[in-house]
């Protein structure tokens, strides 16, 4: 063999060696990022499992604390009177177990450790936890005895002249609904029959639809299936969302009215005014200053109907008890409506005990829409479910369920 050819025959050589490490070093790279990445998915996919068994913790806290308001708060005559609830007290308390504990033992001045989770380990917590049986149950729809009732406490709530816009606007259809027709629009999608409540075919909106579908005619199952009714937009939500659900009885719950809701506040009063002709019910100003000094008194005065209509009738009243109930000053409580006008200048109205009587009832909370998160990493997981207090399950006996449950 000549040293040409051996020469030859060893730079091959070499070159079929750099290309075996180069393939090898690539194979080696391709692996390493796979690694990387089933790495970061499983990491992720971890991080995703813990989140949501952390919301799922933080329902059973929640829990916990309604057997509490059950078995103890609402069994208590002064705490119940005072409308002492649990709602009031749990985003205080969850950020004991599923919060900071660095942060929360600074707040209370106290080492908190071993109560909460320790940083690294995620958090959870509750977005809001509202009552849905002090808002106007729609599936009331379903019971000829109860649709009266329904009818009443729907035109309670749109009777203002401020919704005179809202219900003469132009709707998807190029076509609008009064009043009357969205009462009736509310009706014939659950009532079991198929003959137009307010006049005209039941299904004839529905099936002119991109995507057609007919009245349910039956229970809604959830308040999202509110928004599949007719004339129920984004501008109606807005307005009326917080005031209507799928649960509870057909008579408002009084106590379980939420303090922020003015709108339904002012449609209780005016549905059991003793004048309908009185300024107040037709002046869209001062009733809304009327609604927004009461809604915030709602705890305290919903236990005896009474009660409620001593403080429509006398709004200013319940400033100066509360200031002299926490030793402050009159003047330092004297706007509960927040709303820039002394509760003593806000004009009461005479209600009627025997009107207001077929609205409203005064009961303990039993419904209640809970949302909360858990974060872990960057993967963070809602819940969002109804839980009923006095449901009872068929195979434990135990009471209270989930009525309704959607995870995101």
């Amino acid at each position: 063999m000549n040293k040409s050819s051996s020469r030859s025959q060893r730079g091959y050589a070499l070159l079929i060696v750099t290309m075996a490490i180069a393939i090898i070093g690539v194979l080696v790279q391709m692996f390493i990022l796979s690694s990387q990445a089933e790495l970061r998915s499983v990491r992720a996919e971890g991080d995703r499992i813990k989140a949501r068994y952390i919301s799922y913790s933080v329902l059973e806290v929640t829990k916990l604390f309604l057997k509490v308001q059950e078995k103890f708060l609402d069994n208590n005559a002064m705490l119940s009177q005072m409308g002492l609830d649990m709602g009031q007290f749990l985003p205080m308390i969850l950020p004991l177990f599923f919060g900071d504990v660095d942060m929360v033992g600074a707040m209370i001045g106290t080492d908190v450790v071993g109560l909460g989770m320790k940083p690294g380990q995620g958090s959870g917590g509750m977005i809001s936890m509202d009552a849905e049986d002090g808002k106007i149950n729609i599936n009331c729809a379903i019971s000829d005895a109860n649709i009266q009732q329904l009818n009443l406490n729907l035109t309670a709530l749109f009777s203002s002249r401020r919704y005179d816009e809202l219900f003469g606007r132009l709707l998807s259809d190029s076509d609008s609904l009064d009043r009357v027709q969205q009462v009736g629009a509310f009706i014939d999608f659950i009532d079991l029959d198929q003959g137009g409540y307010a006049g005209g075919d039941e299904d004839g909106y529905y099936m002119g639809l991109s995507e057609p579908y007919v009245s349910k005619n039956n229970l809604l199952d959830s308040n999202e299936e509110i928004r599949l009714i007719r004339g129920v937009d984004d501008v109606f939500w807005t307005n009326f969302g917080s005031s209507l659900t799928v649960y509870g009885s057909c008579n408002l719950n009084l106590c379980a009215v939420d303090s922020n809701n003015w709108q339904l506040v002012a449609g209780i009063i005016v549905a059991s005014a003793k004048d309908p002709n009185h300024k107040v019910i037709n002046d869209p100003v001062l009733l809304k200053m009327l609604a927004t000094t009461v809604a915030p008194q709602i705890p305290g005065i919903c236990k005896d109907t009474s009660t409620f209509i001593q403080a429509v009738a006398n709004p200013g009243v319940a400033s100066n008890v509360m200031a002299a109930a926490l030793g402050i000053s009159a003047d330092e409580m004297s706007d509960l409506g927040n709303d820039g006008v002394n509760d003593a200048e806000v004009q009461g109205v005479e209600l009627d005990q025997s009107k207001l009587s077929k609205i409203v009832t005064s009961a303990s909370k039993r419904f209640y829409r809970l949302k909360v998160y858990g974060v872990s990493g960057k993967s963070k997981h809602m819940v969002n479910a109804v839980w009923d207090q006095k449901l009872v399950s068929t195979s434990s006996g135990k009471t209270g369920g989930f009525v309704y449950w959607r995870e995101e």
